[in-house]
């Protein structure tokens, strides 16, 4: 039997997007948790005291056309190759689109050439970030998908899950507060003295050793399913690396 949400729950989907408008989206469902990370890495990234981070599945995020643009809209100062760009990221399907958005897995569009990098193209395409390596306290780096334009980051892959699962920047939606959380405080061995922890949620001093108990029911019961998307993807992938 299915329990209807509760009024006060978030209402998805939930819409979000960077600083300057460029990048757009959709997260159409509730994350597994809701991390907030105090480790050096963040810090360093962000220029602030911690990162707010929600693992969500990578295809329930989908690209959005770029917001109205402003009457002072910003340019690109940088052009990135095809190669950067995140073409596994659905984009929306309307009635000027072909794009596949049931998979996961669309490269109708494309990345970007090289002339038609950062911003919608004049045939309505859809702009997607960049995605950029960066360290990551784990040692291994991840992939921080960043707006083109304004290089707001957006998202993490990391290399365990790859496109699977993102970390979505809980700080880019437009009513983040609909979001809940955070459920859990990682890496609080290197958090900022001057911040307090006084919402009771579990805390570790690295990351925590299961996921029971930490990430939300709803998101253990969808677990086993993405984990076995995950086996699957890695499996294709060291296919094509041999």
């Amino acid at each position: 039997m299915s329990h209807p949400e509760a009024q006060t729950g978030p209402v998805f989907p939930l819409e979000g997007g960077c600083a300057c408008g460029n990048i757009r989206y959709s997260l159409k469902a509730a994350p597994f948790v809701v991390h907030c990370c105090h480790c050096k890495c963040c810090q360093r990234e962000t220029g602030t005291a911690y990162a707010l981070n929600a693992l969500v599945e990578g295809d329930d995020v989908t690209l959005l056309p770029s917001a109205p643009v402003s009457a002072s809209p910003l340019r690109a100062i940088a052009t990135f190759p095809p190669s950067a760009f995140d073409d596994w990221t659905p984009r929306q399907s309307g009635p000027d689109s072909d794009s596949n958005t049931t998979n996961g897995n669309s490269r109708a569009h494309g990345a970007a050439s090289d002339e038609e990098t950062q911003e919608e193209t004049a045939d309505g395409r859809i702009p997607a970030p960049v995605l950029l390596p960066v360290p990551a306290e784990s040692g291994e780096p991840q992939l921080i998908a960043r707006c083109p334009v304004c290089m707001t980051p957006v998202w993490s892959n990391y290399n365990g899950s790859g496109p699977l699962l993102k970390f979505l920047r809980v700080g880019t939606l437009d009513s983040p507060a609909l979001l809940g959380g955070p459920d859990v405080h990682i890496f609080v061995r290197s958090k900022q003295p001057s911040v307090d922890l006084p919402d009771g949620k579990p805390r570790f001093d690295g990351f925590y050793p299961q996921k029971e108990g930490v990430w939300r029911p709803e998101g253990l019961a969808r677990r086993e399913k993405l984990v076995a998307r995950i086996v699957e993807w890695s499996n294709k992938q060291a296919g094509v690396a041999r």
